[in-house]
Formats: structure tokens, sequence, C-alpha cells
């Protein structure tokens, strides 16, 4: 008689009797009232992001307007990601593209492990309840050896995502440096030549890093569940029919919209974020960088207020975007995790209510076994449902990483080669050629900033021939040299400068490298044998520096040159690596100012000796007599003049000019 009433039951009878109970509960009004409050508050939410969203666009006007085309005008989110991937996974066999089958194969084999758990776990449960205990004990041993497997899985997944990540990121910090760290000197054009100055540090090693771990988290969490989706599915189609399913899936699909209606714009905040990070570690970099200059103004209270604002601007983005994680955590959690577990369970109650599969003749161990197998799937099916619901907001996260990333690519593809000069821009030309000799033919000096700094230089100068440059602060000294070392573009007239290799620069804040004492004479050449060391010694003693590879305890000490070495040390040590590389043309940029009188006109003399042609910026009168011809620029409205230092001119200069030079420019 039982049999009969369940077969009459309809769904209509379901719906009354689950809605009669609900309404007739406590607690079920109390669940009804919660959904009600969280759906309109939800709602209201949304609205407002929206509603602030059009109202920040309405107000910039132009500037919005151009934001908004730059939006609409970039590459998509995939296409970004295609440019940057395919960096990784140019290959079927590089380390990237292995371990992601790794990690794919891995993540098959535990969605059939998952599936055959909850079968056992269904069928255990049957035996439990039929007290069939032999069989019950036999399938605890075969649960307990598909664990095994299944713990080896799991263990291995977060190994090779792991490994996917760093694979990942060693393929584009590697394609990083091979672009920033290259010969067109593209490092100091995006330090110096850019205004809007890439922060480097901050996107080579955090956000690539972040990249790199989030986008294979963001893979798992959605090959993961499409996978499971499709497997347990067509398993639990078998076990119950498609039409709970159809009501499971159209359960998160709901939800899905609702979400990504509520969700904050985390994208943005991401990047964002970054951005207000790279800037409070660049603050500090600085005073790294300049403490001594710091210490010397008494500039502390003053460096604190700035990092302080740094740190207080990034502080209140991230309360902000915690907040906000906060309150949409609650609500993925209710609606997709809790609430997904529930219609899961709801989904079971048709089949037994109303009979589906002939479960109303199957006795009550069988229907629970149905009972067990089909919960476990279910939790797994919802578990995949929620990965796929909620990594809309990963994806946010990753999308403003991908944007950084991308970003950093595009801008070490194509690094600056114009300047703003007056109510023009000026495009760089390649009117430049290698020769013998230095060549300027009617060329322009013009700085970053567009300021004109010399005009129509014309002068040739010949091996053997030295330079002196002179003229007051500002006036273009250095600039000129950036200009023929090329680490400015050439935007006018005509030059011939030397091979690289041939042209050396020594500058007046000496650069020492990590390493040994024999790393600071060869450098940029890494020297790891002792076959030069006799020239090695020869050269240190030429600058004056015999005793200090003693003093220290050998060429193959490594210490912290730049504490350990005095001023006039350190610019002896760059002179002894001048003679080493023995170019052709040298550039000393008042780069013996902590020298003495003697041990300076020395090294002028070895550089004779080992025919070095040098240019020389410096206020030091005395050193003209080192020196064949004068550069001076005047700084005012690009003016300059070459002056021709015969004995007769030098005798007039010491006599008449000298004082001029030193009252004005001062003396070291």
């Amino acid at each position: 008689m039982e049999q009969k009433s369940v077969r009459n039951k309809t769904w209509t009878d379901l719906a009354f009797h689950f809605s009669k109970t609900i309404l007739e509960d406590k607690g079920g009004r109390a669940v009804l009232m919660i959904w009600g409050f969280g759906a309109v508050t939800s709602f209201a939410a949304g609205c407002y992001m929206h509603m602030k969203e059009a109202e920040n666009k309405k107000k910039g006007g132009a500037q919005a307007k151009q934001q908004l085309k730059e939006k609409v005008n970039r590459e998509s989110l995939i296409k970004e990601w295609t440019e940057i991937l395919k960096i990784p996974f140019d290959g079927l066999f590089k380390p990237a593209t292995i371990h992601l089958f790794g990690y794919t194969g891995l993540l098959l084999i535990r969605i059939v492990l998952t599936i055959k758990i909850a079968t056992l776990a269904g069928t255990l449960g049957k035996m439990i309840g039929s007290r069939e205990f032999t069989r019950m004990f036999q399938l605890q041993a075969v649960f307990g050896l598909y664990c095994v497997p299944a713990a080896i899985v799991n263990a291995l997944l977060h190994f090779e995502s792991h490994k996917l990540s760093l694979a990942i990121r060693e393929s584009l910090v590697k394609h990083v440096h091979t672009k920033y760290l290259d010969n067109n000197l593209t490092y100091y054009k995006l330090s110096n030549l850019n205004r809007n100055r890439t922060d480097v540090d901050q996107r080579v090693s955090n956000d690539i890093t972040r990249f790199s771990r989030e986008i294979t988290v963001l893979y798992g969490n959605l090959l993961k569940p499409c996978l499971e989706i499709v497997v347990i599915s067509r398993a639990l189609a078998k076990l119950m029919g498609f039409r709970q399913l159809v009501g499971f899936f159209l359960y998160f699909a709901i939800s899905a919209v609702w979400l990504k209606f509520c969700m904050p714009p985390f994208a943005r905040m991401t990047s964002l974020t970054q951005k207000l990070e790279g800037d409070f570690r660049t603050h500090h970099n600085r005073i790294i960088t300049r403490s001594e200059e710091i210490a010397f103004y008494g500039g502390a209270n003053r460096e604190k207020e700035i990092v302080n604002d740094s740190f207080r601007g990034l502080k209140t983005v991230l309360n902000k975007h915690y907040l906000l994680q906060c309150a949409t955590s609650i609500l993925d959690s209710y609606v997709i995790k809790y609430g997904g577990t529930m219609f899961a369970y709801s989904m079971l109650i048709p089949a037994v209510y109303l009979g589906f599969n002939d479960l109303d003749k199957k006795p009550a161990i069988e229907v629970m076994e149905y009972y067990l197998t089909a919960t476990q799937l279910f939790v797994a099916l919802g578990t995949a449902c929620k990965l796929l619901v909620l990594s809309h907001k990963q994806l946010q996260g990753v999308s403003g990483l991908t944007s950084r990333v991308y970003e950093l690519l595009q801008v070490l593809k194509n690094p600056i080669t114009t300047v703003e000069h007056g109510n023009t821009i000026t495009q760089a030309n390649n009117n430049i050629t290698e020769g013998d000799e230095i060549v300027f033919r009617d060329v322009d000096i013009i700085s970053p900033t567009g300021q004109l700094l010399a005009k129509n230089l014309n002068f040739e100068v010949k091996k053997g021939t030295n330079v002196l440059i002179s003229g007051p602060n500002g006036a273009g000294k250095s600039s000129l040299f950036r200009l023929l070392g090329g680490l400015w573009p050439l935007h006018s007239g005509r030059l011939v400068r030397p091979p690289r290799s041939q042209l050396f620069y020594v500058p007046q804040q000496p650069y020492l490298v990590p390493g040994t004492l024999r790393d600071q004479i060869t450098y940029p050449v890494h020297v790891s044998n002792t076959r030069e060391d006799t020239k090695l010694l020869e050269l240190m003693e030429a600058v004056g520096l015999s005793y200090l590879v003693t003093r220290e305890g050998g060429l193959d000490t490594v210490k912290d040159w730049f504490d350990v070495l005095s001023g006039g040390e350190k610019q002896r040590v760059v002179m002894a690596r001048l003679f080493y590389h023995k170019p052709q043309f040298g550039i000393l940029d008042e780069c013996t100012s902590a020298v003495s009188v003697d041990v300076e006109g020395s090294i002028y003399e070895k550089c004779k000796e080992m025919g070095i042609t040098i240019f020389t910026v410096s206020h030091r009168p005395q050193l003209m007599h080192h020196h064949d011809f004068m550069l001076r620029l005047e700084g005012n409205e690009g003016r300059w003049q070459w002056t021709d230092l015969s004995e007769k001119k030098k005798e007039e200069q010491e006599q008449g000019q000298m004082k001029y030079y030193s009252i004005e420019e001062g003396t070291d």
C-alpha cells in the first residue's frame, strides 16, 4: 500500500510538502528572511558599485573618455595571456610544457580516484546497513588501498603545481633579463629616458612571481572542475537521470551571474596595489642609495614622512581590498559552498520521494547505498562547480597582474625613442657610423626632458688627440658622453664613433661590483683563472695601489669593496680597469677628483704611454697640458667653443684664464 502511495505522489505534492514544512518551521522562516535580506543587500551593493563606476567616468570628462578608448583598444585578456604564455610554452619539450602535461595527467587520475572512492563509500555504507561484516572488512581494505594512490596524487599535484609555476617564472624572468640587459641599453633607457618610469624591479621580482603562481592555480581551478563536471555528471546521470542535474547546474549558473554582478573591481584594485607596493619599495631603495646625502642634510624626518605617506596610501587601498574580499567571501561561501551543498542534498529528495529509478521497490539498504554514493558524487560535483564559479574572482586578480606583466613586455619590446623639444616631438635617427675617430657634425644634444644643451656641435677627434671638456654645471658635459656612448639617442646631425668595445667610460662615482678584487679590475669581463695576475699587479702598481693587494689578502679576496675602499682608492681601481681593457678612447668624467695631483699626473702619462686617447671632464686647470684641445660648453642656448691648446695658448690659459676657471667652476 505504501509503494502505491509513493507512486501516486507528484512534483506538486513534493513542492507543497516542502513549502509547508519550511513556512511552518521557525528555522525555515529564519532562512527565508536571511535569503531575502542577503539578496536585497547584495543587489543594492552591486547597483551602487555600477553607479559609482558610471559617475567616475562621467566626471572624468576627456580623460575618462581617453581611458575608456584605451581600454577598448587594448588587447583582450586572452590576447595578453597569449602574448605572455607563448614565452614559456614555445615548444613541446620546454620545462613548462612538460610540467603542464604532468599536472594535467595528475588531475585526470585524481578525478578517476574521486569517483572510485565515492562508489566504494556508497557500497561500504550498504554493507554496514546490511551487517555483512566480512564484505565490509574487505571493502575497508580496498578503500585503504585506493587512498594510497590518492594521497600520492594529491602530493604530486602540489609538487607539479609548484614546478609548473617555477618553470613559467623562469622563462619569463630569463626573457625579461635578455630584453632588459641587452646591447641596446634598454635598462638605461627605461630608468633615465622614460617619463613614465616602469618599476622593472617590482614587476620582475614580485609581479612575475605572483603571475606565475596565480596563473598555475587558475589553470588547475578551471581545468579540474571542468573535467570533474563532465566525468562526475556522466556518473550521476547513470545513477539518477539528467533532470536533477539540470536543476543543480541551473542553480550554479544563476549564482555565477549574481555574484559577477555584485563583484567589486578586484582587477583594478590588484593592479593599483602592486603599483603602490612598487612605489613603497622604491622609496626605501632611494633611502639606501642616497643615505649619505640624506644624512648630511639631516633629512631623516622628511624621509620618514615620505615613506609613511606612501605606506598610508598603500594601507588604505589594502584595507578596502580586504574589506571587500571579506564581504564577497561571505556571499561566496554561503551561496556557493553551503548553498551548493544544500541544493545537492535537495536534488536527492525527488528520487526517493517520488520513487525514481524504482527506488520505491528497493530495500532500505540499497536506498542507503544510492544515497551515500550520490551524496559523495554530488559533494565532489558541487566543489567543482564552486571552484568554477569562484574562479571569476581569481580571474580578476590574475588580470591585474597580467596587465602589469604585459605592459612590461611591451615596454621592453618598444623602448622610448622620442623626446619633446619645445612644442615638437623629436624622433631619434640612426645617422651613426663606426670608425677609428670621433666626429660630430651638426649634432644637437637634447636631454630626455627636451632641454637643448648644445646646438650644432662640429668637431673631430683623431686617435692620440686628447680633449678637455669644461663648462658650468648643467651645461651638458656628461650629456655629451651619454650621446657618444649610445645612452641617449641621436636626434639630429651625424655622429662617427668607435665600436663600443673601444670606448671606455670612467665615471666620477666609481662602480664596484660584487666579487673579488680581481673582478673590480677586469669588469665587465669575469676572469676566474690566475694567468693574468702578473698583468693585474702591474696595473695596480701603475695607479699606486700595489699595497692594496697585500692589505686585502690577494686578488681572490671577496669583500664589499664599496665600503672597504676609500674614495681615492675606488677611483684608482677604476683607472686600473681602464688600463686593463686598453680601449682606443677613454672618457674620464671627473674621475680623479679624489686623487692627489702627482698620482693624477702619472695616470695621464700612463694613458699616453698605452695609446689611449682621452676625453676629460675636469675643473682642474693643471690638466690642460695633458690635452690638445678644449671644448667649452656654455650652457646658454646651446652655445659652445672649441679651442686649440697650443703651447702659446696654454701659457695664456695659465696666466689669464686659469684663475677664471678656478673661481667660476671651483676646484676639487
